[in-house]
């Protein structure tokens, strides 16, 4: 009897064939939609929860709720196939620091299974960045820890992310599990997109005499979408006129209108409102080269601090300052770019009235490099 249900069954399956296994991730290109299952980690009430979502393969369990039953390479693949867009992760050697992404929806609700720990506050929107990729387009979540699918700090690794500026060390401890989910329960989850994009990328051009007609016009096309502006300042604008703008633009810099990048060969607006209290060398960290334009501004001087710690009796090193004079911004960029290797920092001195295209010619020398700038008037 055993032998003639043997040979039915493999009569059967010549015939029929032996049906695979339903494929995990599944995908709508229509209703742009993809569907996935979690598992969970069962990570406890008290946990300060880094990740909603992370790869099969993540070694950062621990603090996620759950982890993906397939690959993120796989998800991500399905959200590609499903024609959502990808949008912009932060990047900040590139003073990108807002994600960019149309606005996804997640069922069932992500506040069924977290919560913030601050009961007044709630979910910042959730937008699909489409996270870091390899040159081969490969999503870099599936190749590098901490294989995160969704992190619930800005992490650019990570395809989904809240639409908010989350740094690490400030969020850690903001969100909890909601309930306990037993180890091993298996939930399907369902990322859709509706449809149409709603945000727009635009280049602000910035002269002396237009902030506030560009600030309006941002604002109105923010009624419609959200938007990220990228600043280009005029040339023959003051360093003065600069910082006033910047101080206009940090107040409207928010998730609805993000104020995000540089142009080539300009600096970060944000480089035009440095802390007061870093003039005072004692009050610094770290002795960033100090570059000043001299009264002939094709000409620089640049100033190393040394810290001398030899005096047993101080906590405190002695700064000895050592000067030297450029007539050209190339000679002058190799000398700012030896001292600023450590600190990643250079502090600009420049007189109120100079007009930025000094800066500029002294930026692009140094376009190669990723450094903090920040412009002191004087």
């Amino acid at each position: 009897m055993r032998r003639a249900f043997l040979i039915g069954w493999l009569i059967s399956s010549i015939y029929v064939g032996v049906a695979e296994p339903a494929k995990d991730v599944t995908f709508d290109s229509k209703a742009h939609s993809v569907s996935f299952t979690a598992v969970s980690t069962e990570c406890g009430l008290d946990i300060d929860l880094e990740f909603l979502f992370v790869g099969p393969n993540s070694d950062r369990t621990y603090e996620s709720l759950f982890t993906t039953l397939a690959p993120v390479s796989e998800i991500a693949d399905a959200l590609d196939k499903a024609l959502i867009p990808r949008g912009k992760t932060i990047d900040i050697s590139r003073c990108r620091f807002w994600n960019v992404g149309n606005e996804v929806e997640i069922t069932p609700s992500i506040s069924d299974f977290i919560r913030v720990d601050n009961s007044n506050s709630v979910f910042p929107p959730i937008i699909y960045t489409g996270g870091e990729r390899d040159s081969n387009g490969m999503a870099k979540a599936s190749i590098n820890m901490p294989a995160a699918f969704f992190a619930l700090y800005n992490c650019p690794q990570s395809l989904l992310q809240f639409d908010d500026m989350l740094e690490q060390s400030p969020t850690y401890g903001r969100f909890k599990p909601r309930k306990k989910i037993p180890k091993g329960t298996k939930v399907r989850f369902t990322v859709k997109w509706k449809g149409h994009a709603d945000h727009k990328s635009v280049t602000l051009k910035l002269s002396s005499t237009n902030l506030l007609s560009s600030v309006e016009s941002l604002k109105k096309l923010s009624q419609d979408a959200k938007i990220e502006a990228l600043c280009e300042f005029a040339p023959d604008m003051t360093v003065k006129c600069a910082k006033n703008i910047a101080n206009v633009l940090s107040m409207i810099d928010s998730p609805r209108i993000k104020i995000n990048g540089m142009k080539k060969g300009q600096p970060y607006y944000k480089a035009f409102l440095p802390k007061e209290e870093w003039r005072e060398r004692k009050e610094r960290l770290t002795q960033p080269p100090e570059v000043r334009f001299n009264s002939d501004p094709s000409s620089l001087t640049v100033t190393e601090i040394i810290e001398d710690w030899s005096d047993p009796d101080t906590l405190d090193p002695k700064l000895n300052p050592i000067e030297k004079k450029f007539k050209s911004y190339k000679e002058a960029a190799k000398e700012i770019l030896r001292i600023a290797e450590r600190p990643k920092t250079i502090f600009l001195y420049a007189n109120s009235e100079l007009q930025l295209k000094y800066i500029f010619d002294l930026v692009s020398e140094l376009d190669n490099q990723s450094f903090n700038i920040y412009i002191f008037t004087e």
